[in-house]
C-alpha cells in the first residue's frame, strides 16, 4: 500500500510539472527563457518537425517564339521527355527568354524575340507551382509594352513572375512560396555588366522606371540576407549572367555567386550562356554556373547539350541532382548514361564533391547549416 501511494504521488507530481511547463510556454514566461534560452529555437524545432519533403526543379533557357512553334502543340507538353523529373515537383522555376506579346514594335535591332501568349500554358510542366524568371536580355525586346503584356498574360495563367517590374522594388521582389512546412524564397537578377552596349531604352535597368532586376553588390546581398533573417528555410538565387557560348564562368559570375552565398543563399543557379558551365561547392552550398538551353531553336551543336537541377528538401537536408539533357527538335530529352557521363566529365569547373551515379546523374548532398553531408547516392 505504501508503494502504491508513493507511485501515485510521483504520477501526480509529474503531471503537475507537465502542466506547469505548458502554462509557462503559453504565457511566454521568463522562467521558460531561463530554462531553455530563446524560445524561438523551440519554435524553430517545432517548425522543422512539421516539415515534409519539398522538391524544386530549375531549367535553363525556354523560348517559345521564332522556330519553336513548329514543334509546339497546346495539346502536347514540351516537357514530355523529361516529365519523370518535372511533373511531380512542387516548384518549377524556368528562365523565360522572350516576352509573351503580339506587339510588332520591336525596340531591339538584333535578334528580337517574342512568343504568342497562347503558348504560356506550355511553361507549366508540373502539377505544382510554376515561376517564370524574366530578368534576361530578351524580355524587353518589344519594350515596356512587351514586358507589360508578358506580365499580364503570365498572371492570367496563374504563373508567378519575377525579375522585371514597374520599378526596382517590384522587379527585385522575390517569389516566396510557403508549402509543406517550408518557406522558400527565390530571387532573379541579371548581370548588367554583360550588356553595356545596349541603351536603357533597349534593355532598361529597373529604378524609378520599369525594367529588369540588375544584380547590385550592395542591395542584392542585403535582400538575400533579409530573406534568410525573416525565416526563409531555402533561398535560391537564379542569375542571368556569363558570356554566351563560354563553357566556363567569368570572374564576375564567380564574384556574384560567392556574394550571394555569403549573404545567405542556399543555392545559386545560372542561365544565359546557352551552353553548359560547371558546378562549384562554395561554403558547402552549390553553384550551377550555367544550365544551358531547355526549349530553344539554336542550330549550334554545343547549344544542344544542357542540364536541369532538382533540389529535394528533407527537413534540413538537401539532395541536389543534376540531370543531363540534350535538345532534339528544340525540345529537351534526358541523356543516356554514356552521354550524361560525357557531359559531366567536361563541365568546367569540376565539383569534386558531386557524386556521379550509374545512370549519369550528378548528386550533391548538403545541409541547410554549414556542414556538407557527402553520402553515397
Amino acid at each position: 500500500m505504501v508503494y502504491l501511494k508513493l507511485k501515485n504521488k510521483l504520477i501526480i507530481l509529474l503531471l503537475l510539472v507537465l502542466l506547469l511547463g505548458i502554462l509557462l510556454f503559453a504565457l511566454d514566461s521568463p522562467y521558460l527563457h531561463a530554462l531553455y534560452g530563446d524560445t524561438s529555437q523551440l519554435e524553430s524545432l517545432t517548425m522543422q518537425d512539421n516539415r515534409t519533403n519539398l522538391s524544386i526543379v530549375v531549367t535553363g533557357d525556354e523560348m517559345f517564339g521564332r522556330n519553336t512553334p513548329a514543334v509546339l502543340s497546346l495539346e502536347d507538353s514540351p516537357y514530355k521527355y523529361v516529365s519523370n523529373v518535372t511533373s511531380n515537383c512542387d516548384i518549377l522555376l524556368v528562365n523565360t527568354e522572350n516576352p509573351f506579346t503580339t506587339s510588332s514594335n520591336a525596340v531591339k535591332g538584333d535578334v528580337p524575340l517574342k512568343a504568342n501568349p497562347e503558348y504560356i500554358p506550355l511553361i507549366n510542366g508540373t502539377n505544382g507551382t510554376v515561376i517564370s524568371a524574366n530578368a534576361n536580355n530578351h524580355l524587353f525586346d518589344y519594350g515596356v509594352e512587351g514586358m507589360r503584356d508578358s506580365i499580364k498574360n503570365l498572371d492570367a495563367n496563374g504563373i508567378i513572375h519575377i525579375g522585371v517590374g514597374e520599378n526596382k522594388d517590384e522587379a527585385s521582389k522575390p517569389a516566396v512560396i510557403e508549402q509543406n512546412g517550408y518557406k522558400v524564397t527565390i530571387f532573379n537578377y541579371m548581370d548588367s555588366d554583360n550588356f553595356q552596349e545596349y541603351s536603357q531604352e533597349v534593355m532598361p535597368i529597373a529604378g524609378d522606371n520599369p525594367g529588369y532586376s540588375a544584380w547590385d553588390d550592395e542591395t542584392s546581398p542585403k535582400q538575400i540576407q533579409e530573406a534568410k533573417e525573416n525565416g526563409s528555410d531555402f533561398v535560391l538565387v537564379y542569375m542571368h549572367y556569363g558570356n554566351e557560348y563560354s563553357r566556363s564562368p567569368n570572374q564576375m559570375q564567380i564574384n556574384i555567386s560567392h556574394k550571394a552565398i555569403d549573404a545567405g543563399a542556399d543555392a545559386v543557379v545560372g542561365s544565359h550562356a546557352h551552353v553548359t558551365q560547371g558546378v562549384e561547392l562554395y561554403k558547402d552550398k552549390p553553384i550551377y554556373y550555367n544550365l544551358g538551353n531547355f526549349i530553344f531553336d539554336q542550330a549550334r551543336s554545343d547549344t544542344h547539350v544542357a542540364y536541369i537541377v532538382k533540389f529535394n528538401l528533407e527537413k534540413s537536408n538537401v539532395t541536389a541532382t543534376l540531370y543531363p539533357v540534350y535538345i532534339s527538335g528544340y525540345l529537351p530529352q534526358l541523356m543516356d548514361s554514356d552521354g550524361a557521363n560525357s557531359l559531366l566529365n567536361e563541365l568546367n569547373p569540376q565539383c569534386e564533391q558531386m557524386q556521379i551515379t550509374d545512370d549519369g546523374h550528378g548528386v550533391i548532398h548538403y545541409t541547410l547549416g554549414n556542414e556538407t553531408n557527402s553520402k553515397n547516392s
